[in-house]
């Protein structure tokens, strides 16, 4: 019986099928490792990595001083970019036709204010308390699910989610550029540790989730 319904479908379909399938698999097993990692950090590493930050900018009030109040300027950047995206896509499109040009500039568009939106979701879910307020106040590096607001929005990072998502797209259709992706994201993940904005996994989940949006993006974009 099984044969005869995968005689019915088209070769395309069950092309797609097959993929969906192997995707999902892949997906269930990469989630391990980060998921790993940030459990790891969460009892071992965030709170020490946090505390020696906190003394070196200290140490220096130049440093202090530069870090103390930094604009986020994410939004701005999303929607800039994102309008730049797809004005570029539908010129381009119009102009050439698909290519993989195109194509990159349509994931890119799609992934990256998904991910935007998707970070706030998902802070507001896990509800962890941000590395600066826990500095400034003490006690537990806990999480209160489903009351994610003001203090308690620093998991995911949502720069690094937002970032990623986007880079995962150059790394995809560009593999030239795989080793320029992967420094811009590491320094910004250091930079975030490093002005002691986020936890050591705070940027792990935050790249894990902004891998996820694309990937789930791109396989939506192709059905």
């Amino acid at each position: 019986m099984r044969r005869c319904m995968n005689r019915r479908l088209p070769q395309g379909k069950r092309y797609r099928d097959m993929n969906g399938n192997r995707l999902s698999k892949k997906l269930a097993w990469l989630s391990l490792l980060p998921l790993a990692a940030v459990l790891v950090c969460i009892a071992f590493l965030d709170r020490g990595i946090a505390l020696a930050v906190m003394r070196m900018l200290r140490s220096s009030s130049v440093l202090h001083r530069a870090t103390a109040d930094m604009p986020d300027l994410l939004l701005l950047v999303v929607c800039a970019g994102t309008a730049f995206m797809w004005v570029a896509y539908f010129f381009l499109a119009r102009r050439n036709g698909h290519n993989e040009r195109t194509r990159f500039l349509r994931l890119a568009a799609t992934a990256t204010p998904i991910a935007f939106v998707a970070k706030d979701l998902l802070k507001f879910v896990f509800g962890r308390i941000n590395t600066r307020a826990w500095l400034k106040g003490g006690g537990p590096i806990d999480f209160q699910f489903f009351h994610g607001t003001g203090d308690r929005s620093g998991f995911p990072s949502g720069h690094m989610m937002v970032f990623t998502a986007f880079f995962a797209a150059v790394w995809h259709y560009y593999p030239r550029h795989r080793p320029l992706a992967a420094v811009f994201l590491l320094l910004l993940g250091a930079a975030l540790i490093a002005t002691d904005y986020h936890f050591l996994s705070d940027v792990i989940a935050g790249a894990y989730a902004g891998v996820l949006v694309t990937l789930l993006s791109r396989r939506c974009l192709t059905k």
